[in-house]
């Protein structure tokens, strides 16, 4: 009878020792699969601040260009108003000097 509750006694305590082992794996898996899925969502919070920062970056370069643009057609129309100006006191002078040449002849 002691021989066959001293067996009884070591499967259980084999049985307690499997389960805490099984019970430890357990906790050792999950430790595992919530370390990758912290790591998992820190490399997507990682790419999608790059990709803000891409994007951010393009729409300051977009900016930057329609600036340029804008100061481009500036200049030209500037450009086109001087020389407009140039001209029209080139007309005048022009006239000016026919009035003054007729007024010469006459």
């Amino acid at each position: 009878e002691e021989e066959r509750l001293a067996e009884g006694a070591k499967i259980a305590e084999e049985k307690a020792a499997a389960e805490e082992e099984r019970q430890r794996l357990e906790e050792e898996r999950l430790a595992e699969e919530a370390k990758i899925a912290e790591e998992e969502a820190a490399a997507e919070t990682e790419r999608q601040r790059l990709e803000e920062e891409r994007l951010a970056e393009g729409a300051k370069i977009a900016e930057e260009k329609a600036a340029a643009e804008e100061e481009r057609q500036r200049l030209e129309e500037e450009r086109l108003a001087e020389e407009a100006k140039i001209a029209e006191e080139e007309a005048a002078a022009e006239t000016e000097r026919q009035r003054l040449e007729e007024e010469r002849l006459a």
